[in-house]
């Protein structure tokens, strides 16, 4: 099936895996044998990554007929066909029939899953492929629940792929139900919403043709819309002009080649423009080796849900105190996990409360010049946005307001010079910004109450599908992800802040702040407050 923009290519089967399952003398050393079957020869390639072979760190979830349900880990044999699992965690199932998930992270219950809306891989080889069993015996044997699209990707010009969404007419992910058994494995319609993202912990380059795996329910997508996000912030969109069928453990390939991406600017001021990251920044302390990057989608935000609520070095957050990148500009705090709100000792020795540059004697300093390693994407890198310090930087006071007040902008349902509305996305409230050249993608309500700071966040309301569109066209959300003081979160999902590179008064500096029917662009906080970062790059 040949597409203008698209090309359908052959499927090819997806290799099912067969466990066999042995009970050792103690229920809580239950071991599962695990042997993957061959590979058919012209499905080699969906096994470059090693991904349809059991991987270190794998999880299945067993259930027997009464309830009882233990999560096993693989023991050994990873990156092979053959690997034991042991019990984790749980009850031993003991008693037939018994029904087993992968991964393990996706189960609900004993027929019951949810798909992600977010797949997460680490170079976009084949990860965590939706399996099921049912045996009346020890002889576990899985079959696939979904199909696998391959999106088989090269450019005209050196860029790296950090992401790509996908959106249907279909739901693809969320709360399902599995029936049958074997290769009469089924799901039931998906309960989330119809768009799906796969996220690349490190970007990969097409400059050749480069392969990258997403899992979706089998049916035909008459729509089908696909979002390729690059490290700078670049976008490219492809949409399918006839259907796309995914079969259920059979590989769809969709081949696009010669792509261009485009980044959409934003003015700071008459002479000067940026891209913004495609995503708040956020900080990963839960990982071995802590690490840098962008969120997933541009609406996401952690919340107190990582535990960013409290003093631990070890937990993942996206509010931050002024300043705390990591580098030592001479002040008491500077790392992103403080979360001291001192008014004493920081504040009678002249340091700002403790958070950004300082020489000590009052003197103060915007995260500039020879301070630039106090801004986050300076000092950084950002791993899914090139990997790279020195890429990005947080925009100044001055930046800030030319974006949202001043700068020359597309006309947008009559308004002339639109440059943001307030807004629900996916049942999140933000702010999006339009860059300076935009237009409306068509079949997407119009926007409303442009350029106006007291609307509410329910004057515009768009889905996950809308936002696709609206982000393809350039269009930017900035999430009301809240904000803290100390160990103490305050408004998430009700209000948004974002700071600014530059510094004002000894205890301050200027940032963006909005809740519903308000809107600041001369805010001033307490530089020991966490608030949200939007990097920029020129």
């Amino acid at each position: 099936m040949k597409t203008r923009n698209l090309i359908l290519l052959a499927f090819a089967a997806v290799a099912a895996v067969a466990v066999s399952c042995s009970k050792e003398a103690s229920n809580d050393n239950v071991v599962f044998k695990a042997t993957a079957e061959p590979a058919a020869e012209n499905n080699k390639v969906a096994l470059s990554g090693g991904r349809l072979l059991w991987q270190a760190g794998d999880q299945i979830s067993v259930y027997d007929a009464s309830s009882n349900s233990a999560v096993f880990g693989l023991a050994s044999g990873a990156g092979t066909a053959n690997a034991e699992y042991t019990k984790v965690s749980g009850t031993t199932p003991s008693a037939t029939p018994y029904t087993a998930v992968y991964p393990a992270a996706i189960r609900t219950g004993a027929s019951t899953v949810s798909l992600p809306e977010v797949q997460h891989t680490p170079d976009g080889s084949l990860t965590g492929l939706p399996m099921y069993a049912v045996s009346d015996d020890m002889e576990l044997h899985f079959y696939n629940l979904c199909g696998v699209v391959r999106f088989r990707l090269s450019a005209s010009s050196a860029v790296s792929v950090s992401r790509i969404a996908v959106g249907t007419d279909r739901n693809t992910n969320g709360a399902t139900t599995v029936s049958g058994s074997g290769s009469s494995v089924a799901i039931t319609t998906p309960s989330g919403n119809n768009v799906t993202t796969l996220a690349c912990d490190v970007a990969q380059g097409i400059s050749s043709a480069r392969d990258f795996y997403m899992y979706l329910p089998a049916g035909t997508y008459s729509t089908f819309r696909i979002l390729m996000t690059a490290v700078d912030g670049s976008l490219c969109s492809k949409t399918a002009n006839s259907s796309i069928v995914v079969e259920r453990g059979k590989i769809t390939t969709i081949t696009l080649s010669g792509l261009t991406f485009t980044a959409h600017r934003f003015s700071t001021s008459s002479t000067e423009s940026v891209v913004f990251a495609p995503g708040n920044l956020q900080y990963i302390g839960s990982a071995a080796t802590p690490y840098w990057k962008f969120a997933d989608r541009q609406y996401d935000y952690f919340g107190t849900t990582t535990g960013q609520n409290s003093t631990r070095s070890d937990v993942d957050r996206d509010l931050f105190g002024w300043g705390t990148s990591g580098w030592n500009n001479g002040n008491y705090w500077y790392m992103p996990y403080n979360t001291s709100n001192s008014m004493s000792e920081p504040y009678t020795s002249g340091r700002g409360f403790g958070y950004g540059p300082t020489d000590g004697s009052w003197y103060l300093y915007s995260l500039t010049g020879t301070y630039a390693n106090a801004d986050w994407g300076v000092f950084n890198a950002i791993r899914n946005g090139g990997n790279a310090a020195g890429q990005w930087r947080t925009p100044s006071h001055d930046a800030q307001g030319y974006i949202f007040n001043t700068r020359t902008s597309s006309t947008v349902n009559g308004t002339a010079n639109a440059r943001y509305v307030k807004a629900e996305v996916g049942g999140k409230n933000g702010l999006i910004l339009f860059p300076d050249s935009y237009t409306h993608p068509a079949g997407v309500t119009l926007p409303a109450s442009i350029n106006t700071s007291d609307a509410s966040f329910t004057t515009n309301r768009y889905t996950v599908a809308d936002w696709l569109q609206m982000e393809a066209a350039g269009a930017v959300f900035l999430p009301a992800a809240g904000y803290r003081d100390g160990t103490t979160v305050y408004g998430v999902g009700s209000c948004g802040d974002y700071w600014s590179s530059s510094y004002n008064y000894d205890y301050g500096a200027w940032d963006v702040y909005f809740l519903d029917s308000y809107f600041y662009t001369d805010y001033t906080s307490r530089r020991n407050y966490g608030r949200s970062v939007r990097l920029v790059r020129d």
